[in-house]
């Protein structure tokens, strides 16, 4: 939820980046096909390199970091870009950490404009599992036991020791980290681990928070929304519920609607269906969602017309084939002939189940959270935390009981602070709509002196909104982010 698949094919040219380095394309920029994107940015994913991006480069890591001393260990070609234009010697590197997509070009966006008067030089790197940076070059389960925040951080300390020494960097030449969303968060896991390799970060949108059962989510998107488009939010997930848990000939219209696939199973396409609405809110479109959902009576609209309306603004907003991504789809994300060595689904998948959760499921009105009770589910209830333990075992087969995963989001937030970080030098920032707000530093205030919090609160305020292109229209509240 919130994520994003790595199967649905661009609908049109789609500009890709570096994971955490991108700028996300700009809702109203025709030339970029909206794409789902996960925690980082709908910019994220599987398509071509951009034209006049510079090509990429390899280094040779270390396949296990932690290898026995004397054990056999292997290396693997990691994937990286270099933009040096702006680059003089003496001045810092700005690194930005790749998270959960492929990278396919340098930095660009705010980092560029940061870059520019300080001449840094700029460099992304791929995260290990992800396109092409696969150590063995398979996704096997007993493989992707090397897929680990740990390994991930280590890749990334070691690389910094070999670029600057094959580079030939000046001696005393700062690095900087950057990253957003789940690289947010490992830019300052990687603060905390490797103190000495960077001279300070920035965190944006860093969901450093593993929550294990996260109904704050959903709780999230329906107060950013307000009670008229939370309503008609309902009333899609009602009308295919109800459609869809008829089964027969009113299952397949439903489903149909979307292009999704016949025999997907009903967790899957209500946890498709809820990621694919919020994720417009959490992207900063909240307006062009609720402006189209609210549209119909939501007393007098049919349940066939209030379907449709949503399976065409879905179709729309992120292309004719997202029901039929790999990413929500679990016998794709089991089958090795279907799923895509190096792509999201899986990979990103296992961390869930391995490390993170961050199961996204739909709130239940008696638990509440904080002052009051927490709003009505705007997703299915079948999307719950059941089922996504469940999808764990069957994807990776034994091993993934609840107690396991919960027990494995609780060791990586004792380790590096959860809610209250334990990096130092490290800015966090935030946007109001975003439900991955309720991942990130909490309180939502400065963790520490050297640990500075800011959130722009305003509508149409989303994900990692900081970390693109600067324009003359950003809302005072995201220019006052940049400013501190």
């Amino acid at each position: 939820g919130g994520e994003r698949p790595a199967q649905v094919r661009p609908t049109a040219k789609v500009s890709l980046a570096a994971a955490a380095a991108e700028e996300p394309p700009h809702p109203e920029d025709p030339s970029v096909a909206r794409r789902p994107g996960w925690l980082s940015h709908p910019a994220l994913g599987e398509a071509p390199r951009p034209r006049g991006a510079p090509e990429p480069r390899f280094w040779n890591a270390p396949v296990d970091h932690f290898a026995k001393e004397g054990a056999k260990n292997d290396t693997f070609r990691q994937k990286y870009f270099v933009n040096d234009t702006l680059y003089k010697p003496g001045g810092p590197v700005f690194f930005a950490l790749g998270g959960e997509g492929p990278a396919t070009r340098p930095p660009t966006g705010y980092l560029t404009h940061l870059a520019g008067p300080r001449h840094a030089l700029l460099i992304s790197i791929e995260h290990r599992f992800y396109g092409d940076s696969v150590p063995h070059g398979n996704a096997n389960a007993s493989n992707l036991k090397l897929l680990t925040v740990e390994q991930a951080l280590a890749d990334y300390a070691a690389f910094i020791d070999w670029y600057t020494a094959d580079a030939k960097l000046p001696e005393g030449t700062k690095w900087f980290a950057f990253g957003g969303s789940y690289p947010g968060a490992l830019v300052s896991w990687f603060r905390q681990a490797y103190p000495e390799k960077t001279a300070g970060a920035l965190s944006s949108s860093g969901v450093v928070n593993a929550i294990f059962d996260f109904p704050g989510f959903d709780a999230h998107i329906a107060r950013a929304i307000g009670d008229k488009c939370a309503e008609a939010h309902r009333s899609i997930t009602a009308a295919f519920e109800a459609h869809i848990l008829e089964r027969g000939e009113k299952e397949r219209q439903a489903k149909a609607l979307l292009a999704a696939p016949a025999n997907m199973s009903d967790g899957d396409f209500f946890y498709m269906l809820a990621d694919a609405l919020a994720m417009a809110v959490q992207y900063g479109q909240k307006s062009k969602l609720c402006n189209n959902i609210t549209g119909l009576d939501a007393a007098t609209a049919s349940p066939e017309a209030t379907m449709a309306n949503a399976a065409a603004f879905i179709k729309d907003f992120w292309g004719e084939a997202f029901a039929q991504s790999c990413f929500y789809d679990t016998a794709c994300l089991k089958d090795p002939s279907r799923y895509t060595v190096g792509g999201t689904a899986r990979s990103w998948r296992w961390q869930k189940c391995d490390e993170l959760a961050y199961f996204q499921s739909a709130p239940v009105k008696a638990k509440g959270h904080g002052g009051g009770p927490s709003p009505t589910a705007l997703r299915s209830g079948l999307v719950n935390i059941s089922y996504m333990v469940n999808q764990c075992q069957e994807v990776f087969g034994e091993g993934f009981e609840r107690a396991k995963i919960e027990a494995a989001t609780r060791r990586v937030n004792a380790k590096f602070g959860g809610a209250k970080p334990k990096a130092h030098k490290v800015f966090y920032s935030n946007f109001g709509d975003d439900p991955w707000l309720q991942a990130s530093v909490m309180p939502p205030r400065d963790v520490d002196k050297t640990q500075p919090y800011k959130a722009a609160h305003c509508d149409d305020c989303g994900h990692c909104m900081d970390l693109r292109d600067p324009r003359a229209t950003d809302p005072p509240e995201l220019v006052a982010v940049r400013e501190r």
